[in-house]
């Protein structure tokens, strides 16, 4: 556990001067079937995209339930936000994956590359106790590169 909130610590520090430069949060969209809970963006102070620059940061997607139904129900929502924007998941520059079973998240690897296809992007995934809402077993966030620089 104190490793996971070292990690996050990390994670909120070594991004924090990209939100500095642009204190404009995105037009905030709640994904359909998302909790009451993640829907509270004044009470918990957060968008659910923010953009700043080039990049916009996608915030941790939830999910309850059986492992593979939990992650199509998480990228397909991660998918309804991208559209929001017209992009889609060629455009993900990095990926952060959080499940309460790693093992579980690995047998159905294949849910998530039905949405990625061949695009690779950064990635990292890390097996932790618990999510915010006890009953979640998987949350993805994203930054996504809204115009390539190829």
């Amino acid at each position: 556990m104190r490793n996971t909130v070292i990690v996050l610590l990390f994670l909120l520090i070594a991004t924090a001067p990209a939100w500095a430069q642009d204190k404009k949060a995105v037009p905030t969209h709640v994904p359909e079937g998302t909790s009451k809970t993640f829907r509270a963006n004044q009470e918990w102070n957060y968008a659910q995209a923010y953009r700043t620059g080039n990049l916009l940061y996608i915030s941790g997607t939830v999910a309850a339930g059986p492992m593979d139904k939990a992650m199509d129900q998480v990228y397909k929502t991660l998918q309804a936000t991208l559209k929001q924007y017209n992009l889609d998941f060629t455009h993900v520059v990095k990926e952060n994956l959080y499940t309460t079973n790693m093992d579980e998240t690995a047998k159905h690897k294949d849910v998530r590359k039905k949405y990625y296809g061949t695009h690779t992007p950064a990635a990292t995934w890390v097996q932790i106790v618990r999510l915010l809402e006890p009953n979640t077993v998987l949350e993805v966030e994203l930054i996504v590169e809204i115009k390539k620089t190829e």
